[in-house]
C-alpha cells in the first residue's frame, strides 16, 4: 500500500508539474508572439509618398513587414487617396492614422494578419466635440469655420469663439478663417485652438518676367488672375478670362467663333501701329498671341502694367505684358479628369425691321401702285416675302471636350491634356474647330540640375466671312435687303435686291456659296535647364520656338456675283528665342537681395505666297485649282528680323519694410537702320507700412503698402525693311519690241533716322486690407506718355510721291485702377466672395508734328466716308461729324453751319465723342452652400459712343440703300406715334449724311455676362470620382440705351489696316451678340 500510495503521489506530482510546465510554455509562447507582434508593429516603414492610394499603402506595408491585411465586411474604396503628415513611421502609426474617422477598427493577430472590422455602435458614436478658437493674442475669433475633413459636416464659432460639432473623437478637423492660416487638428471633447495670421496672400509667388517674387516684396503694378477666378465661366479663349477681372485691362471681342480679340492695357499709345500687349507663355514670347492655348491648361495669368514691371521687356513692353503660366504635374498627385461642355446660342437681340407687308405699304406711298392688292395680301398672310434675319440666324452649338492626365513622383512630374472644341455660330455657316494637345514634363535630374519641357500643338479650322466695316459685310446687306425680295430666283441664282439698289451680293448666297476658310497650325515648344550652382545662385537656359502655319482660302460663286473667283494664301512664321538667366537670391540679417542678369536673342522669319484668279471655268473644285481661272495674279514674299537683348535687375528688401527694384534693358533690333539700340531703365520704391511697429499697434488696417515707380519702355512695332527705301520693278521697251526690266523708287521712302516709340510711365499705388483682411484694396494712379510715336507721312507727287515713317506724335494716357476683393459672408454653410475692378482712363493726342489731323478708315467709298480722325487735343478714335439739327419744313435733314459760311460744307464737321469708355467695371461674385456653387459676373462701360451706321443704312433713302427697311424710320410706324427725326417716305431727297450726329449714340452699358450654377459630388457620394455638374448662361441681359445689337461690339478688328483704335467706334454690322446656355460635367478620377 505504501508503495502504491507513493507511486500515486509521484504520478500526481508529475501530472501537476506537467500541467504547470505546459501552462508556462503556453504563456511563454503567447509572450513571444506578443513581443513579436509588438516588434513588427513598431517596425519602421518607409512609404513612397505621403499621399497614396489605400491599395498602395497596404501593398507597401505588406512588402516591408510580411503582414497581410484582411477585410471583408466593410466598405473600403482601395483606390481612394489617404494622406499622412510624414512618409516614415511605425506600422501602428500608419494604421491608427488610417482608421481614424472611418468607423472601423483593426486587430493584429498572431498569424501576422491585420484584420479590419466595423466599429460597434458604441465605438462609432459621434460625440459632441467642442472648444474655443482664438488668435495669437488670445482674443476669441467669431465666424471661424470648423469642418470635419472630407465631409460636409461643419459649424462656425459664436461671439465668444466657441463651437460645438457632432463628430467622432479623433477625426480630423479643418479650421479656417479669413486672414488666418488654415489648421488641421484631431477632434477632442474639449479643445483650445490658436490660429496664426495668414501671410499666404502676401507670400503668394508672382511671375514678373525672368523670375518670380513674393507678392509682399512686389514694388510694381502687377495684377494676378488665378484660374479659380474664371473656372466657373465656360470660356473657350483665354482673352475672355481677362475681361472685367483685371483693372486697367479692356477687352473687345469680335464675337465670331474663333475670331479675334482686342486687348488694351491702360489705353492706346500708338496711332498707326498695334497697341496689343506682349504675350509671354512660360517665359517664351508668342508672336501668335494666345491663339491655340486652352484656358483649362492655364494655371495663372499675370498682367504687368507699369514701367517697373514692363521695362524688363524693353522695346516690346510699352503696351503692357500678359504673362501666362500653364499647369504642371504635382508631386504625389495622380489624377485623370474628363471635362465636357455643350452649349446652345442664339442672337440676343434682333434689328427692328419692316416685314414684307409693311415694306410694300410704305413703298407704295413713295411709288404708288408698285405692289397690287394680291401682292399685299400675299405679303400679309406670309405666303410671299423674306425675313432676312430668319434666313441668316440659327441656333449655334458649342461642344468642348477635354481629357487631362497628371502624375507626379518625387523627382518627376508630368501633365498631359487633349482638347476638342467645335463651334457653329448663331449666323449661318460660321464655324470653328480646334484640336489641341499639350504636354509638360518637369524632372529633377540631379540635385544641381532640373529639366522642364513644354509642347503645345493646335490645329484650328475656321470659316471666315466679312463682318467688317464695308458694304460687303453680310450683316449690312441683311439689314438693307428688302423683305419683298425672295432669296432665290427662278434661274437658280441668288436674287439681287431690285427695290434697294444695294451693290453688295445676296447675304444668304454669300454665306452659302461664298466666303473663306482659315486653317492654322501652331506649335510651341520650350526646354528649360536649371543649374543650381551654389546656394542661392542659379543659371537657367530657356530655348523655345513659336511656329505658326496659316493658310487662307477664299471662293466666290457666279451664282451670287457676276463672275466667280478664288484665292489661296499660305504663310509661315517661325520665331526662335534663347534666354540665359543668372539669378542670385540671398539674405543676411534684415537685408534680402535678388539679382538677375539675362542675355537673350530672338530671331523671326516669315514667308508667304498668294495666288488669286477670276472667272473660273468650273466651280466644282472651289479654291483648289488656279489653272481653271482665266485671269491670275501671284505674289510672294519673305522677311526676317532679329533682336539681341541684355537685362539686369536688382530687388532689395530691408526688414520687409523698404523695397527697391531697379531694372535696365538694352535692345538691339535689326528693324532699324541707324538707331538699332534702345535703352530702357526703370525704378520702383515701396514702403510696407503694415510691417512697421506703429501699424501693428492698431487693428483697423492690415498689410498696408505704398508703391511708386517710373520707367521707360518702347515699341519696335514696324515691319522689317520699313526704314529702307524700296525699289519697284518696271517694264519698258527700248528701240523695238524687246522688253526690258528696270527699277524705280517705290512707295516706301528711306528713313534711316527712325527710332523706337518710347513710353514714359509713372505709377503711384497703395495696397491695404481692413476688417481682419476680409476686404483688400488696391488703388493705382498711372500716367503713360508716348513720345516719338510712329506716324506715316505722304510725300507730294512733285517730290516723287510715296510714304515714309517719322517719329512725330505724342499720346497721353492717364487714369486710375481700383480693385476690391471681399469676403462678404463666411457662415457655417454659406460663403460669399466678391471682387470688384474698375478703371478710369483718359486718352489724348498731344502732338502730331504740325500735321492737322490723321483720317480714319473709309468704310464704304461713295456711301460712308471717313467718320473718325486723330487730332491734337482729341482722343484716339474721335468721331468727326456734322452736327444734326433736325428736319426742315420739306422733311430734309439739316446740319449746323459752324463756320458761318451760310452753307454746310466739310468745314462744319467737328469732334463729337470717342469710342473708348472713360470707365470700365467688372464685378465677380461666388457663393458656396453645401456643395452648391453660384457664380454671377457683371461688366460695364461708361463714356463711350458708337456710330450706328446700321441704323443709317436701314433708315436712309439715298445712296446704296434707296429705301428704308427700318420700322423706326417709317413715319407711320404701324401702331406707334410719329417719329419726328425721320421724314416721310415720299421725300425724294432727304439729305442724309452717314457722318452725322444723327446716328451717333451713347454706348454705356451694364451687362450680366455670366451666371453659373453648379453642384459638386464628392467621391464618397459617387463611389468612383469627384463629379461637378454645371449650368451656365452667358450674356444674360444688357442694360443700355444703344439701339444696335451690342454697345461693346465693333466692326473693325482688322489689324492689317493699322491701329484699330482709330476706327473702334464704327458699327457697320458687327457680329451679333449671342446668349448661350451651357451644360457641363467634369469628372476627376
Amino acid at each position: 500500500m505504501n508503495n502504491l500510495s507513493t507511486l500515486h503521489q509521484a504520478a500526481t506530482a508529475m501530472k501537476g508539474l506537467f500541467v504547470s510546465k505546459s501552462r508556462l510554455l503556453a504563456w511563454l509562447i503567447c509572450c513571444f508572439l506578443s513581443v513579436q507582434n509588438a516588434s513588427a508593429q513598431g517596425q519602421t516603414v518607409k512609404l513612397s509618398a505621403k499621399t497614396l492610394p489605400i491599395a498602395q499603402l497596404f501593398s507597401e506595408i505588406e512588402k516591408q513587414t510580411g503582414y497581410l491585411f484582411v477585410y471583408s465586411n466593410i466598405d473600403l474604396d482601395t483606390q481612394s487617396l489617404v494622406n499622412f503628415s510624414k512618409d516614415a513611421g511605425s506600422v501602428s502609426y500608419f494604421i491608427s492614422q488610417f482608421v481614424q474617422g472611418r468607423g472601423i477598427k483593426y486587430e493584429v493577430t498572431p498569424g501576422k494578419y491585420i484584420v479590419f472590422s466595423k466599429q460597434t455602435d458604441m465605438q462609432a458614436t459621434h460625440s459632441s466635440v467642442s472648444g474655443t478658437i482664438s488668435d495669437s493674442k488670445g482674443d476669441p475669433l467669431v465666424g471661424v469655420t470648423v469642418q470635419q475633413k472630407d465631409t460636409p459636416n461643419k459649424t462656425v464659432t459664436d461671439a465668444n469663439g466657441r463651437f460645438s460639432l457632432n463628430a467622432p473623437v479623433g477625426s480630423m478637423l479643418v479650421i479656417s478663417y479669413i486672414g488666418m492660416q488654415d489648421k488641421e487638428v484631431r477632434a477632442a471633447r474639449n479643445m483650445d485652438v490658436t490660429l496664426t495670421d495668414d501671410v499666404k496672400a502676401l507670400d503668394e509667388v508672382v511671375v514678373v518676367g525672368y523670375g518670380t517674387v513674393k507678392k509682399a516684396d512686389l514694388a510694381g503694378s502687377v495684377s494676378v488672375l488665378d484660374n479659380k477666378a474664371f473656372k466657373d465661366q465656360p470660356i473657350t479663349v483665354i482673352s475672355d478670362a481677362l475681361q472685367g477681372r483685371i483693372s486697367g485691362v479692356h477687352v473687345v471681342s469680335s464675337g465670331i467663333p474663333g475670331g479675334d480679340m482686342k486687348i488694351r492695357v491702360r489705353g492706346a499709345g500708338s496711332i498707326n501701329r498695334s497697341n496689343d500687349p506682349l504675350y509671354v507663355v512660360d517665359g517664351i514670347v508668342r508672336e501668335s498671341g494666345l491663339t491655340g492655348l486652352d484656358p483649362e491648361d492655364v494655371q495663372s495669368i499675370q498682367v504687368l502694367k507699369d514701367a517697373s514691371s514692363t521695362a524688363i521687356y524693353g522695346s516690346r513692353g510699352s503696351n503692357g505684358v500678359v504673362l501666362v503660366t500653364t499647369k504642371t504635374g504635382k508631386v504625389d498627385v495622380k489624377q485623370v479628369s474628363f471635362d465636357a461642355q455643350i452649349g446652345f446660342s442664339n442672337v440676343a437681340k434682333r434689328y427692328d425691321l419692316l416685314n414684307a407687308y409693311e415694306f410694300a405699304t410704305a413703298y407704295n406711298e413713295a411709288h404708288p401702285n408698285t405692289f397690287n392688292a394680291n401682292d399685299l395680301s400675299a405679303f400679309q398672310n406670309g405666303t410671299k416675302g423674306t425675313d432676312w434675319q430668319d434666313e441668316m440666324f440659327q441656333t449655334g452649338v458649342t461642344q468642348n471636350y477635354k481629357v487631362t492626365l497628371t502624375n507626379g513622383y518625387k523627382n518627376t512630374q508630368y501633365y498631359l491634356s487633349g482638347n476638342y472644341l467645335g463651334q457653329t455660330g448663331a449666323v449661318i455657316k460660321t464655324k470653328n474647330e480646334r484640336y489641341l494637345v499639350r504636354m509638360n514634363l518637369t524632372s529633377d535630374i540631379t540635385r544641381w540640375l532640373s529639366l522642364t519641357a513644354d509642347l503645345n500643338a493646335s490645329h484650328n479650322v475656321r470659316n471666315t466671312y466679312n463682318f467688317g466695316a464695308s458694304k460687303s459685310n453680310v450683316m449690312w446687306t441683311m439689314v438693307n435687303y428688302s423683305p419683298v425680295t425672295d432669296v432665290m430666283g427662278e434661274n437658280g441664282k441668288y436674287n439681287r435686291d431690285f427695290y434697294n439698289a444695294i451693290t453688295s451680293d445676296n447675304p444668304v448666297g454669300t454665306m452659302e456659296l461664298n466666303g473663306g476658310q482659315s486653317r492654322q497650325d501652331i506649335f510651341n515648344g520650350r526646354i528649360d535647364l536649371k543649374f543650381n550652382i551654389l546656394p542661392g545662385l542659379t543659371f537657367t537656359t530657356t530655348n523655345g520656338i513659336d511656329y505658326n502655319d496659316a493658310k487662307y482660302y477664299w471662293f466666290g460663286s457666279k451664282l451670287v456675283a457676276d463672275k466667280s473667283g478664288m484665292s489661296n494664301h499660305d504663310a509661315q512664321r517661325m520665331t526662335i528665342q534663347s534666354t540665359n538667366n543668372l539669378t542670385y537670391v540671398g539674405s543676411w540679417g534684415a537685408h534680402a537681395l535678388t539679382a538677375t542678369g539675362v542675355f537673350e536673342s530672338t530671331q523671326s522669319k516669315y514667308r508667304f505666297i498668294r495666288i488669286a484668279g477670276d472667272d473660273l471655268l468650273t466651280e466644282s473644285v472651289r479654291w483648289w485649282n488656279i489653272g481653271l481661272a482665266n485671269s491670275k495674279t501671284e505674289e510672294n514674299g519673305y522677311e526676317s528680323w532679329a533682336l539681341l537683348s541684355g537685362v539686369g535687375r536688382l530687388m532689395y528688401n530691408y526688414d520687409n519694410r523698404y523695397l527697391v527694384t531697379g531694372t535696365f534693358r538694352a535692345d538691339g533690333s535689326s528693324k532699324f537702320f541707324k538707331n538699332k539700340w534702345g535703352f530702357f531703365p526703370s525704378l520702383a520704391l515701396a514702403w510696407s507700412l503694415g510691417n512697421e511697429k506703429f501699424m501693428q499697434r492698431q487693428n483697423i488696417i492690415q498689410d498696408a503698402k505704398i508703391r511708386w515707380s517710373y520707367g521707360l519702355v518702347g515699341s519696335q512695332a514696324i515691319e522689317p525693311y520699313e526704314t529702307l527705301g524700296l525699289m519697284k520693278q518696271v517694264g519698258y521697251a527700248f528701240g523695238g519690241s524687246s522688253k526690258y526690266t528696270g527699277f524705280w523708287a517705290g512707295t516706301n521712302r528711306q528713313t534711316p533716322d527712325l527710332t523706337w516709340e518710347k513710353t514714359h510711365q509713372f505709377n503711384f499705388g497703395a495696397d491695404f486690407a481692413i476688417l481682419d483682411r476680409r476686404v483688400r484694396f488696391s488703388i493705382d494712379y498711372f500716367k503713360k506718355l508716348t513720345k516719338d510715336g510712329l506716324l506715316r507721312k505722304t510725300l507730294p507727287e512733285y517730290d516723287g510721291g510715296g510714304n515714309y515713317w517719322v517719329n512725330a506724335c505724342e499720346v497721353d494716357n492717364h487714369g486710375l485702377d481700383v480693385s476690391i476683393d471681399a469676403t462678404m459672408l463666411n457662415l457655417k454653410d454659406l460663403t460669399w466672395n466678391s471682387t470688384l475692378t474698375g478703371t478710369y482712363l483718359k486718352n489724348k493726342v498731344t502732338s502730331l508734328d504740325n500735321i492737322p489731323f490723321v483720317k480714319g478708315y473709309t468704310p464704304a467709298f461713295g456711301l460712308v466716308g471717313d467718320v473718325t480722325r486723330i487730332a491734337v487735343g482729341q482722343p484716339i478714335g474721335s468721331f468727326y461729324l456734322y452736327q444734326w439739327t433736325g428736319l426742315d419744313s420739306n422733311g430734309r435733314d439739316t446740319y449746323a453751319d459752324l463756320d458761318g459760311s451760310g452753307t454746310v460744307s466739310e468745314g462744319d464737321r467737328t469732334y463729337v465723342g470717342k469710342a473708348t469708355p472713360d470707365v470700365t467695371l467688372g464685378w465677380n461674385n461666388r457663393v458656396e452652400w453645401r456643395g452648391w456653387e453660384l457664380n454671377l459676373f457683371f461688366t460695364g462701360a461708361f463714356g463711350a459712343k458708337r456710330l450706328n451706321l446700321m441704323r443709317y443704312g436701314a433708315a436712309s433713302m439715298n445712296g446704296a440703300s434707296k429705301f428704308i427697311t427700318s420700322r423706326e424710320a417709317y413715319y407711320r410706324s404701324f401702331g406707334k406715334s410719329d417719329n419726328p427725326i425721320y421724314p416721310a417716305v415720299n421725300v425724294t431727297n432727304n439729305n442724309y449724311q452717314a457722318a452725322s450726329t444723327k446716328w451717333l449714340e451713347k454706348a454705356d452699358y451694364f451687362r450680366c455676362d455670366n451666371i453659373t450654377l453648379a453642384y459638386n459630388f464628392s467621391k464618397k457620394q459617387t463611389r468612383f470620382a469627384d463629379v461637378r455638374l454645371s449650368l451656365s448662361c452667358q450674356n444674360v441681359f444688357t442694360i443700355t440705351g444703344y439701339k444696335g445689337l451690342d454697345p461693346a461690339g465693333t466692326s473693325f478688328m482688322d489689324t492689317t489696316l493699322g491701329s484699330v483704335d482709330i476706327n473702334d467706334g464704327i458699327d457697320m454690322g458687327a457680329y451679333p451678340l449671342t446668349r448661350t446656355f451651357t451644360f457641363g460635367v467634369k469628372i476627376n478620377f
